[in-house]
């Protein structure tokens, strides 16, 4: 078990909820009368009680060494920690190890990571370590959850935070060891997954830093898909044709776009960013991609022109009709104040391309009646279950006997297929047909009573689902 370094007094840890004998019960509660018995104890005892402690609990000793290390001002002290918690010890880590290691490492690397926000220049050969450590350890582990790589990413934001953050600047010699080991980390053929930003280092180097780093990348081979670093160089220099240069040239479709238009509005030149925003938008899409559109929707906002913005909006639904388009309209109207102009076409169009998202619209605005009206002829409760449920359980507040027909239709088609999740599903969906049928009256219970046992009687032969049917509390156990 991993030990928790706690970071800065106000570290929540102890307030997470802590499993006992089926009763949750939270920290905080639970050591009320602890923190009162230790208040009244003196330093000796204290001390006394914390030594027992760290013998006889592993990782307490564990953490507390690590709140030595990472109080003292000797690098070596983390360097210490970093080796001992870091270090990869198997030639593969499975799944499950990977995510053991990940779990094991958390704590350090959060630990540097908040010392990187205000420390000396010699914590960045520590971070480095701790950079090389875990990135030798995902190299050979199979580390799909991510967790590994999400350490590494952390050690490297906190490796251009204490570069740039460092409580003295960076003398030039330091800076030069710095680009060489971003460089080396890079392109010394050990790994090409973890790209360092020098965008990110800039505020921390020198003209002439910059300079050996830019020189360094000119005399790599980056191959055709390696143009990350002269992106970022030309982002950092605030150049528009090298950033287009650097994406490849002048786009072909929107996801360079896209692209591009990131690099420029991080290089400060919004003008461009608009420009080349406006030729993705003109381009052929996926459709659902509405990134460069919000781009150009928040630009209007800002140049307070809501008509443009709506006018966005609208070109872009009726491009690609969908419900994510149709609700990103509906909400820039709103903001606009003119939904109600945009409002009857809108749901015209929706209507016209996705009955079940024109459905749920309706619901979601309250028009019940209408939802209903309209999916009765257009939805089929067989193929739109998910939707035809939510419907019936607001139109059964007000015309129960209606949603009967057809609960008893999806209940059986659910249980066409042998499956336990559907006989779970079919259960469930008996439960709330039983509560409707009770509200609408003695006729529509006896109706569903009949309904349940003919449902029982063909299923007979599945034992399994007669038992999800009983822990429903629908039948007696067999």
């Amino acid at each position: 078990m991993r030990a928790e370094i706690a970071l800065n007094d106000d570290d929540t840890s102890s307030s997470r909820p802590v499993e006992r004998q089926n009763e949750t019960v939270t920290s905080s509660e639970a050591s009320d009368a602890l923190s009162d018995w230790l208040a009244t104890l003196d330093d000796e005892i204290l001390r006394e009680l914390v030594d027992e402690a760290r013998t006889r609990m592993p990782a307490l000793h564990d953490w507390l060494d690590a709140q030595r290390a990472a109080r003292a001002d000797d690098p070596t002290e983390l360097r210490g920690i970093v080796d001992r918690v870091l270090t990869p010890h198997r030639r593969f880590y499975d799944y499950w190890q990977a995510n053991a290691y990940a779990s094991e490492c958390y704590d350090v690397v959060q630990l540097l990571a908040e010392r990187a926000r205000s420390a000396a220049p010699s914590i960045l050969p520590v971070i480095e370590r701790a950079i090389m450590l875990t990135t030798r350890a995902i190299l050979k582990s199979d580390d799909s959850s991510g967790a590994q790589g999400d350490l590494v990413r952390t050690l490297l934001d906190a490796h251009a935070t204490a570069a740039t953050a460092s409580q003295s600047a960076l003398s030039q010699a330091e800076q030069t060891r710095l680009v060489k080991w971003i460089v080396k980390y890079r392109y010394d053929g050990k790994q090409d997954f973890f790209d360092p930003d020098i965008v990110a280092y800039a505020p921390a180097l020198s003209t002439k830093s910059v300079e050996q780093y830019r020189q360094a990348i000119a005399g790599i081979d980056l191959g055709d898909y390696g143009r990350y670093p002269l992106t970022r160089l030309a982002v950092l220099d605030r150049d528009q044709d090298a950033i287009v240069a650097a994406n490849g040239g002048e786009p072909d479709n929107a996801m360079i776009s896209a692209r591009i238009v990131s690099d420029l509005e991080e290089a400060e030149l919004h003008d461009a960013a608009v420009a080349y925003a406006r030729i993705g938008v003109s381009m052929d899409s996926r459709g659902w991609d509405q990134k460069l559109v919000t781009f150009l929707v928040d630009d209007a906002f800002a140049r307070e022109d809501a008509d443009a913005a709506v006018a966005l909006r609208r070109d872009w639904f009726e491009r690609f009709p969908s419900s994510t388009s149709f609700a990103s309209l509906q909400e820039t109207a709103t903001r606009a104040g003119r939904w109600e102009a945009e409002r009857s076409a809108a749901e015209a169009r929706l209507k016209e391309r996705d009955a079940s998202a024109f459905v749920s619209y309706l619901l979601r605005a309250g028009r019940v009646d209408e939802a209903w009206d309209y999916a009765v002829d257009a939805l089929t409760p067989r193929l739109d279950a998910a939707r035809w449920l939510s419907l019936c359980e607001k139109r059964a507040l007000t015309h129960p006997e209606e949603t009967l027909p057809i609960y008893r239709e999806i209940i059986t088609d659910t249980l066409t297929v042998t499956d336990k999740r559907n006989y779970r599903s079919a259960a469930s969906i008996l439960k709330a047909m039983r509560a409707v049928a009770a509200s609408a009256g003695a006729a529509a219970t006896a109706e569903f009573d009949q309904f349940l046992a003919e449902t029982v009687d063909r299923n007979r032969r599945r034992p399994t689902c007669l038992e999800a049917f009983a822990r429903a509390g629908l039948i007696a156990r067999r």
